[in-house]
């Protein structure tokens, strides 16, 4: 059986699991009030988030699950839309471009552990282009239902997933090592946002203070001119609602929408979330208002991370 390495795909392996190395029963938290280590490399990473730099691949890191769990949990008590949609992208382009560098073998075996049922395969199909003849190698299958359960995102984005793009022989949907990769990044990308459900994980106290303390709580001089306005036009209002959306406040943004249908839409869902404008983009519509030295507005209430 090939053996995964769990410091390049932390999410795979369950904190309790990894934690069994500690002698005493010894909890995240425990580990957390004894020393800073976990707690700034989180930080450290959730800034290069923000900042959009390149992320250190985990198998370079020093205790890379529990550091994957603590900024898991970090981002999840940040309970910000704006930094869980950075977040879960940046992390699933890096496990996207590992698995692409995968055997196939260690494919299957990530596929069993994520609960998709996936297939070797050995088909080649060859084309001419150009007058020049080329093969494509199919060395992964998924049964057809199992292929509509896994890929109604990959499909509504991707007409590359459409069954009409699709091999079908004996009631398998054939793919590449490419598309199966982005496969499993979709089903990756679910589990994480399950996982930064504040209200379905149990976060340890210290992260929950540390959390506190990097929260800016500031409101942005843009949002403070465009609240001190008479009247909204519809992007003022959008960015509004948006905003208050982003940072829970609910109630807010059914009040200033006065549509309960634009606040729900506002809201997203799993698939589409929907962001403050950055301030690049608040500026070019005429709405930024200082120079604050961030990149989005949601940097003033959440923190810098400095």
């Amino acid at each position: 059986m090939p053996l995964i390495d769990f410091k390049k795909y932390p999410f795979l392996k369950p904190l309790e699991e990894e934690l069994k190395k500690y002698a005493g029963g010894i909890t995240l938290n425990d580990l957390l009030v004894s020393g800073t280590y976990y707690l700034n490399k989180a930080k450290e990473r959730i800034k290069k988030i923000l900042s959009d730099e390149e992320l250190e691949p985990y198998e370079k890191i020093k205790d890379s699950i529990l550091v994957f769990y603590t900024t898991l949990y970090l981002i999840a008590a940040l309970d910000s839309d704006f930094l869980k949609k950075k977040f879960v992208e940046k992390e699933v382009e890096l496990i996207e471009k590992n698995l692409l560098n995968e055997t196939e073998e260690t494919i299957l075996e990530i596929s069993k552990i994520l609960q998709v049922n996936v297939s070797h395969e050995n088909l080649l199909i060859k084309y001419k282009e150009n007058r020049k003849l080329l093969t494509i190698p199919f060395k992964f299958s998924m049964n057809f239902i199992d292929y509509l359960k896994n890929t109604k995102e990959a499909r509504k984005e991707n007409d590359a997933f459409s069954l009409t793009s699709r091999i079908l022989k004996d009631g398998k949907i054939f793919l590449t090592k490419e598309e199966i990769s982005k496969i499993l990044s979709y089903k990756v990308k679910d589990m994480l946002y399950e996982s930064i459900n504040i209200s379905k994980v149990n976060i340890p106290e210290e992260i929950k203070k540390f959390a506190e303390e990097l929260k800016g709580r500031k409101t942005p001089p843009c949002i403070i001119n465009l609240l001190n306005k008479n009247e909204l036009n519809e992007i003022e209002l959008s960015v509004i609602v948006t905003y208050f959306i982003n940072i829970g406040d609910y109630k807010n943004a059914e009040i200033f929408s006065k549509d309960k249908d634009l606040a729900k839409k506002l809201r997203g869902d799993k698939r589409i979330k929907y962001i403050v404008y950055s301030c690049d983009k608040m500026r070019k519509l005429g709405l930024c208002v200082a120079s604050c030295n961030v990149l989005n507005p949601l940097q003033l209430y959440y923190g810098k991370l400095e």
